[in-house]
């Protein structure tokens, strides 16, 4: 059986190695923003004679970060208006909620173990309508997201609302959602959304919220990359090529 030359021997190792390399560290940037909140009130009824009107109840607020990159990080909360960010070995982000938009960012510069980053803000507005109105409500969307090498990654802007009204004893609903989400690069779009109060007072609730998504397992994939294979090929040929030539002397 003929002995294949160490130079060959060291070529087809080094190929091998190149195959089992681990995959190449992942990074992401992403944001989500919600700004220049506007609502607009339409007179559905000019003959009632109620001007229309919107009473503002009461507003909630949900808001968190949660930064784990193997065993290190943790979780902080935003409980109301206010920023809450942390700074990580192989990352940042942040969460901002205010009156006049929301906003989430993360970054991770590498990430050689497993990643869970979610980054999140919400207010929802309990409010009043007078009758016979139509609310339209607003807010400027964008989100960015700029990813290698991470499992699962998202970044959204989200706004929805609804609206239940009681007449004669008969209860109405409608509702509306939209958003913008992205997978990569970087997106902008105008959410608009409408309700409507029939002839009585109608109860609702409007929301908006931001959202950050990144995770990673750490696992690397057992299939080779077409690269690899090519490796591999040229690898078999040079050994079909030996043993040709040695079965001829």
């Amino acid at each position: 059986m003929p002995v294949l030359p160490s130079k060959l021997v060291a070529g087809l190792l080094a190929a091998g190695m190149l195959a089992c390399a681990p995959a190449q560290a992942a990074y992401s940037h992403a944001s989500a923003n919600l700004n220049n909140f506007q609502f607009q009130l339409i007179d559905l009824d000019l003959t009632d004679n109620i001007t229309p009107s919107i009473t503002f109840n009461f507003t909630q607020f949900d808001g968190y970060l949660t930064f784990l990159s193997g065993k290190q990080g943790g979780t902080r909360y935003l409980p109301d208006y206010g920023t809450i960010s942390g700074a990580y070995a192989t990352g940042s982000a942040s969460a901002t909620s205010a009156p006049t938009g929301l906003h989430v960012e993360a970054h991770v510069n590498s990430v050689p173990s497993s990643l869970s980053v979610q980054v999140h803000t919400a207010q929802s507005l309990s409010f009043t309508l007078s009758p016979s109105t139509r609310l339209m409500f607003s807010a400027q969307a964008d989100a960015f997201l700029d990813q290698k090498g991470i499992d699962r990654a998202s970044s959204t802007a989200r706004m929805s609302g609804s609206l239940y009204s009681t007449i004669n004893g008969v209860d109405g609903f409608s509702d509306f959602h939209t958003a913008l989400d992205s997978k990569e690069g970087k997106g902008s779009r105008l959410l608009e959304g409408a309700l409507s109060s029939g002839a009585g007072v109608a109860r609702g609730t409007l929301s908006a919220s931001t959202t950050i998504s990144l995770v990673h397992s750490g696992a690397t994939s057992p299939v080779p990359e077409p690269a690899t294979y090519g490796l591999l090929a040229a690898g078999l040929l040079v050994i079909g090529a030996a043993r040709r030539k040695a079965r001829k002397a």
